[in-house]
Protein backbone atom coordinates (compact mmCIF):
# COMPACT_ATOMS: atom_id res chain seq x y z
CA UNK A 1 0.00 0.00 0.00
CA UNK A 2 2.50 2.40 0.71
CA UNK A 3 4.39 1.78 -2.33
CA UNK A 4 1.73 2.27 -4.29
CA UNK A 5 1.22 5.76 -2.29
CA UNK A 6 4.64 6.69 -3.18
CA UNK A 7 4.92 5.55 -6.99
CA UNK A 8 1.42 7.17 -7.21
CA UNK A 9 3.05 10.49 -5.37
CA UNK A 10 6.30 9.64 -7.67
CA UNK A 11 3.98 9.87 -11.34
CA UNK A 12 1.82 12.76 -10.17
CA UNK A 13 5.08 14.92 -9.45
CA UNK A 14 6.55 14.01 -12.71
CA UNK A 15 3.69 14.88 -14.51
CA UNK A 16 3.49 17.99 -12.49
CA UNK A 17 6.73 19.28 -13.20
CA UNK A 18 6.40 18.38 -16.92
CA UNK A 19 3.13 20.65 -16.65
CA UNK A 20 5.44 22.98 -15.18
CA UNK A 21 7.99 22.97 -17.97
CA UNK A 22 5.41 23.11 -20.90
CA UNK A 23 3.95 26.59 -19.37
CA UNK A 24 7.19 27.52 -18.59
CA UNK A 25 8.60 27.53 -22.37
CA UNK A 26 5.18 29.22 -23.05
CA UNK A 27 5.58 32.16 -20.07
CA UNK A 28 9.03 32.56 -22.24
CA UNK A 29 8.31 32.84 -25.05
CA UNK A 30 5.59 35.46 -24.59
CA UNK A 31 8.12 37.29 -22.27
CA UNK A 32 10.48 37.64 -25.38
CA UNK A 33 7.56 37.91 -27.30
CA UNK A 34 7.23 41.65 -25.15
CA UNK A 35 11.08 41.92 -25.32
CA UNK A 36 10.56 42.08 -29.35
CA UNK A 37 7.41 44.39 -29.73
CA UNK A 38 9.03 46.64 -26.84
CA UNK A 39 12.66 46.56 -29.08
CA UNK A 40 10.66 47.73 -32.32
CA UNK A 41 8.74 50.69 -30.56
CA UNK A 42 12.26 51.70 -29.19
CA UNK A 43 12.93 52.00 -33.33
CA UNK A 44 9.82 54.16 -33.75
CA UNK A 45 10.77 56.15 -31.17
CA UNK A 46 14.47 57.05 -32.48
CA UNK A 47 12.81 57.70 -35.94
CA UNK A 48 10.80 60.16 -35.01
CA UNK A 49 12.93 61.83 -32.90
CA UNK A 50 15.16 62.23 -35.32
CA UNK A 51 12.92 63.66 -38.01
CA UNK A 52 12.12 66.01 -35.61
CA UNK A 53 15.19 67.05 -34.34
CA UNK A 54 16.92 67.04 -37.61
CA UNK A 55 14.22 69.20 -38.88
CA UNK A 56 14.43 71.76 -35.93
CA UNK A 57 17.80 71.65 -35.99
CA UNK A 58 18.40 72.49 -39.92
CA UNK A 59 15.73 74.99 -39.72
CA UNK A 60 17.66 76.70 -37.16
CA UNK A 61 21.33 76.40 -38.43
CA UNK A 62 19.96 77.63 -42.00
CA UNK A 63 18.26 80.94 -40.10
CA UNK A 64 21.24 81.83 -38.46
CA UNK A 65 23.35 80.85 -41.47
CA UNK A 66 20.91 83.64 -43.42
CA UNK A 67 21.23 86.12 -40.61
CA UNK A 68 24.99 86.15 -40.67
CA UNK A 69 24.91 86.33 -44.23
CA UNK A 70 22.46 89.79 -44.18
CA UNK A 71 25.05 90.66 -41.44
CA UNK A 72 28.23 90.67 -43.32
CA UNK A 73 26.81 91.61 -46.53
CA UNK A 74 25.24 94.43 -44.27
CA UNK A 75 28.71 95.41 -43.08
CA UNK A 76 30.83 95.46 -46.63
CA UNK A 77 28.04 97.41 -47.69
CA UNK A 78 28.55 100.35 -44.93
CA UNK A 79 32.14 100.17 -45.54
CA UNK A 80 31.80 100.18 -49.42
CA UNK A 81 29.87 103.30 -48.60
CA UNK A 82 32.04 105.27 -46.72
CA UNK A 83 35.07 104.98 -48.92
CA UNK A 84 36.60 107.05 -52.03
CA UNK A 85 38.07 105.75 -54.73
CA UNK A 86 41.71 107.18 -52.48
CA UNK A 87 40.36 105.12 -49.56
CA UNK A 88 40.28 102.02 -51.56
CA UNK A 89 43.50 102.09 -52.78
CA UNK A 90 44.65 102.73 -49.13
CA UNK A 91 42.63 100.38 -48.01
CA UNK A 92 43.30 97.47 -50.51
CA UNK A 93 47.34 98.05 -49.19
CA UNK A 94 46.22 97.67 -45.50
CA UNK A 95 44.67 94.54 -46.22
CA UNK A 96 47.64 93.19 -48.29
CA UNK A 97 49.54 94.26 -45.02
CA UNK A 98 47.09 93.42 -42.18
CA UNK A 99 43.93 91.06 -42.61
CA UNK A 100 40.52 92.86 -42.25
CA UNK A 101 38.45 92.61 -39.17
CA UNK A 102 34.76 91.25 -40.05
CA UNK A 103 32.47 90.06 -37.25
CA UNK A 104 33.39 86.74 -36.12
CA UNK A 105 31.02 84.25 -38.05
CA UNK A 106 29.66 81.52 -35.66
CA UNK A 107 28.05 79.28 -38.24
CA UNK A 108 31.18 76.73 -38.27
CA UNK A 109 29.82 75.76 -34.48
CA UNK A 110 26.55 75.71 -35.58
CA UNK A 111 27.29 73.32 -38.31
CA UNK A 112 29.77 71.69 -35.83
CA UNK A 113 26.62 70.79 -33.09
CA UNK A 114 24.52 70.11 -36.37
CA UNK A 115 26.80 66.82 -37.09
CA UNK A 116 27.33 66.15 -33.42
CA UNK A 117 23.94 66.02 -32.70
CA UNK A 118 22.99 64.31 -36.28
CA UNK A 119 25.67 61.57 -35.32
CA UNK A 120 24.33 61.04 -31.37
CA UNK A 121 21.22 60.37 -33.27
CA UNK A 122 22.16 58.11 -35.44
CA UNK A 123 24.17 55.56 -32.98
CA UNK A 124 21.13 55.66 -30.70
CA UNK A 125 19.09 54.51 -33.55
CA UNK A 126 21.52 52.19 -34.74
CA UNK A 127 21.77 50.75 -30.81
CA UNK A 128 17.76 50.14 -30.89
CA UNK A 129 17.85 48.26 -34.09
CA UNK A 130 21.01 45.91 -32.98
CA UNK A 131 18.56 45.29 -29.13
CA UNK A 132 15.64 44.90 -31.94
CA UNK A 133 17.59 42.76 -33.71
CA UNK A 134 19.10 40.64 -30.49
CA UNK A 135 16.07 40.42 -29.34
CA UNK A 136 14.13 38.39 -32.68
CA UNK A 137 17.30 36.08 -32.51
CA UNK A 138 16.47 35.32 -29.10
CA UNK A 139 12.74 35.10 -29.53
CA UNK A 140 13.56 32.57 -32.77
CA UNK A 141 15.92 30.31 -30.76
CA UNK A 142 13.83 29.95 -28.04
CA UNK A 143 10.57 28.70 -30.05
CA UNK A 144 12.41 26.69 -32.43
CA UNK A 145 14.23 24.69 -29.73
CA UNK A 146 14.13 21.06 -29.10
CA UNK A 147 11.23 20.17 -26.84
CA UNK A 148 9.85 24.20 -26.28
CA UNK A 149 8.70 23.94 -29.72
CA UNK A 150 6.75 20.93 -28.59
CA UNK A 151 5.66 22.68 -26.06
CA UNK A 152 4.17 25.63 -27.27
CA UNK A 153 2.44 23.60 -29.98
CA UNK A 154 1.02 21.46 -26.98
CA UNK A 155 -0.35 24.80 -25.54
CA UNK A 156 -1.82 26.21 -28.45
CA UNK A 157 0.87 29.53 -28.43
CA UNK A 158 1.11 30.34 -32.32
CA UNK A 159 4.70 31.38 -32.66
CA UNK A 160 5.23 34.78 -34.34
CA UNK A 161 7.56 35.24 -37.54
CA UNK A 162 9.50 38.44 -36.81
CA UNK A 163 12.04 38.95 -39.28
CA UNK A 164 15.52 40.94 -38.05
CA UNK A 165 15.34 44.82 -38.75
CA UNK A 166 17.46 45.47 -42.52
CA UNK A 167 17.11 48.82 -44.34
CA UNK A 168 15.38 48.71 -47.27
CA UNK A 169 17.08 49.06 -50.69
CA UNK A 170 15.72 51.78 -51.36
CA UNK A 171 17.66 53.08 -48.37
CA UNK A 172 21.12 51.62 -49.18
CA UNK A 173 21.14 52.72 -52.46
CA UNK A 174 19.58 56.43 -51.45
CA UNK A 175 21.61 59.53 -51.29
CA UNK A 176 22.35 62.07 -48.08
CA UNK A 177 19.41 64.22 -47.49
CA UNK A 178 19.48 67.33 -48.43
CA UNK A 179 19.04 70.12 -45.27
CA UNK A 180 19.57 73.18 -47.30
Amino acid sequence: MKLALVTISAILGVILVGVCLVYSSKNGAISLEESVNAAKSGIDVQLVNRFNKLTELAECVKKYDEHEYKTLLEVIEARGKNMSANDAKQCIAAVNAVAEQYPELKSQSNYSQLMTEISLMENHLAQSKKAYNEFVRDYNRHVRKFPTSIFLGWTGYETVKYDYYEADESVKDSKPMTLF
